[in-house]
């Protein structure tokens, strides 16, 4: 028998995939008050052999500690380990984080408050780690706060192998970002890579050991490689960590793909017609009413939009400021 059961956990959704026997349960759950106890009603008294944990985030691996203590193995891929453990986000990479908000051309008072955003972040990041279920956020997308108990993962996607289940590695949304595929169902578990409704929106993140030129991992320019492989296999439903389960998907992978083309081009339009900026300059210009307001996901977005150019060879950058590659040519010669 195949089949899957979904179990809804605040925003997140986890599900029982019975294959021919095996069960396996894709992510472990986000930790908070009452998540365990909800999920163990749905479940029953039958433990899965193994939970596969999409990526390292604390609402897709949160309960990791708690499977584990019950004796069933969490499988992540190694590059989210240290998500996991607590060992990631560093100090060095909170340094980072300043440092970018420094060299991004904000203006003071937009930096000042981006800089304490920092010191909230790594206040919440302990705090989450701390054992206790702290209020809930303003968004109510969970009863209480979310805990992570640190835990070391019990396997690699490499040793989690069910028949019948293949663990794709897809970096981008994190390092070790995975989906899981059923080939013979065409059900696709895409964990945060791919959602109803909801275009990519990349991160600033450190890549924790997948290389790079520096701290950050590009995640835009990957999160996009992993949305055309989808596109390869086809699915015909997707079951997604955020929302319900929906079919047509090569529309969604369309959509997304066309809807960042279509910005990454109005980002070059811009940096065409106004020469050099940095990218907070080319934030407001894209993004006018909005950067103040939402400083880190405007700038991200900024951010990986210039990663993307940058790797299709059509924007260079001096460390500080970013412009057309033609345009860079042209002053050049």
């Amino acid at each position: 028998m195949r089949d899957v059961t979904a179990v809804s956990l605040g925003d997140n959704s986890v599900y029982l995939v019975t294959l021919d026997g095996a069960r396996v349960l894709i992510d472990t759950g986000p930790d908070f008050r009452g998540a365990a106890a909800a999920i163990e009603e749905v479940l029953g008294r039958r433990l899965p052999d193994v939970v596969v944990a999409t990526h390292g985030h604390l609402d897709h691996a949160g309960l990791g500690a708690w499977w584990q203590a019950r004796g069933v193995p969490v499988a992540m891929h190694r590059l989210d380990w240290p998500l996991a453990t607590g060992e990631e986000p560093s100090a060095e990479e909170f340094a980072a984080l300043e440092r970018f908000v420094q060299d991004c051309g904000a203006p003071a008072d937009v930096a000042l408050e981006a800089l304490a955003g920092i010191e909230a972040r790594r206040r919440w990041s302990a705090e989450a780690r701390s054992g206790d279920y702290g209020p809930a956020g303003r968004d109510r997308r969970w009863p209480t706060g979310l805990r992570y108990v640190p835990f070391t993962p019990s396997r690699g996607l490499e040793a989690a192998v069910v028949p019948g289940l293949e663990l794709i590695h897809l970096p981008g949304h994190t390092p070790g970002n995975a989906v899981a595929w059923v080939q013979s169902e065409g059900w696709l578990f895409s964990g945060d890579q791919l959602l109803p409704g909801l275009t990519p929106t990349p991160a600033l993140q450190g890549h924790h050991g997948a290389g790079g030129p520096d701290w950050r991992l590009r995640s835009l320019p990957l999160f996009l490689d992993g949305l055309r492989r989808i596109r390869e296999l086809a699915p015909v439903r997707c079951f997604p960590g955020h929302g319900e389960p929906f079919g047509d998907v090569t529309a969604v992978v369309d959509t997304n793909l066309a809807q960042t083309k279509q910005r990454a081009e109005r980002a070059l339009d811009i940096l065409r017609a106004a020469g050099p900026c940095t990218v907070y300059q080319l934030a407001e210009a894209l993004y006018p009413r909005a950067v103040r307001r939402r400083f880190w996901q405007i700038v991200a977005t900024v951010q990986g939009l210039l990663d993307l150019l940058e790797a299709r060879g059509q924007a260079v950058n001096d460390g500080v400021r970013w412009e057309a590659a033609q345009a860079a040519s042209a002053s050049r010669s």
